[in-house]
């Protein structure tokens, strides 16, 4: 068990780590945070896919460190969805937000007003860069993050955490973890009606996108099918299959890769609140 300071025990038993993450980035920096306590227990409570759990609960004596993906400058509808099913029981939590290298706007603040809903004690926030779910080999943006200095320093900021929880006395107020972002948040963009193009000519049926689909929207009967209904444009297919057969053909969003590559190309720094 670890100790604060002045020898008094710490109830902190347990490390939950807790993510949305379609294309694996957000789960890449909290593993890496929690990579720098070693010494405590870590459970991972994955909620990107469609089995996810309808309720987590989580002690006061453990720490939940929480991962999700910024899509418009808010936190990715679906993930707060997902986040639905956490309560917790005032303890601890870090909670931390990944982004494709354009801005997170107001998705931390709304992030740690979700984390206090769910009765959790905002103890520290990061913001960090994954490689945007638009990239590709032709237009990259933010390309290959979070790479090793991201993580790097993410390990940092997990060290920094521990010493803050050895050095406290008591657990901190709901409100004291000041974070940027505006309130009322912007407003939420609006669900895409496009799906990733299927290049059937290409396709081996391999079935790699089908799991990695966060809603189900992907079934293979006469081919790979992609339901609009449930597709939330993540790009996490794209991401799996082997063979490239999945594509952004849709215009809007082709001009919108296009904006991102072009204006979003200089190198953002990762963003430590504690």
């Amino acid at each position: 068990m670890i100790k604060s300071t002045d020898g008094t025990p710490m109830q902190i038993k347990k490390i939950r780590l807790i993510s949305f993450s379609p294309t694996r980035t957000s789960k890449k920096v909290i593993d890496a945070i929690a990579s720098a306590m070693a010494d405590i227990p870590c459970e991972t409570n994955d909620l990107t896919y469609p089995d996810a759990v309808s309720e987590l609960h989580v002690g006061a004596d453990e720490l939940a460190i929480i991962g999700v993906p910024v899509y418009g400058g808010r936190v990715a509808p679906l993930a707060v969805q997902r986040l639905a099913a956490l309560q917790g029981s005032k303890g601890p939590a870090v909670i931390v937000v990944t982004y494709g290298n354009r801005d997170f706007e107001d998705a931390l603040i709304e992030l740690r007003d979700i984390a206090v809903k769910a009765n959790f004690l905002p103890l520290a926030a990061g913001t960090f860069i994954g490689e945007h779910s638009y990239s590709g080999a032709e237009m990259p943006i933010a390309a290959d993050r979070p790479d090793n200095a991201d993580l790097a320093t993410a390990t940092t900021f997990g060290s920094q955490i521990l010493e803050k929880l050895l050095a406290l006395q008591d657990w901190p107020g709901a409100d004291s973890l000041k974070v940027p972002g505006n309130i009322p948040y912007k407003a939420a963009a609006g669900k895409m009606p496009f799906t990733p193009l299927v290049l059937q000519s290409v396709c081996t049926e391999c079935g790699a996108c089908l799991p990695a689909c966060p809603t189900g929207a992907i079934s293979l009967a006469s081919g790979i099918q992609i339901d609009q209904n449930l597709c939330i444009f993540c790009c996490a297919c794209l991401k799996t299959c082997p063979e490239d057969a999945l594509q952004i053909a849709a215009e809007p969003i082709k001009q919108k890769v296009q904006w991102l590559h072009e204006n979003c190309a200089e190198r953002k720094e990762p963003g430590l609140y504690l």
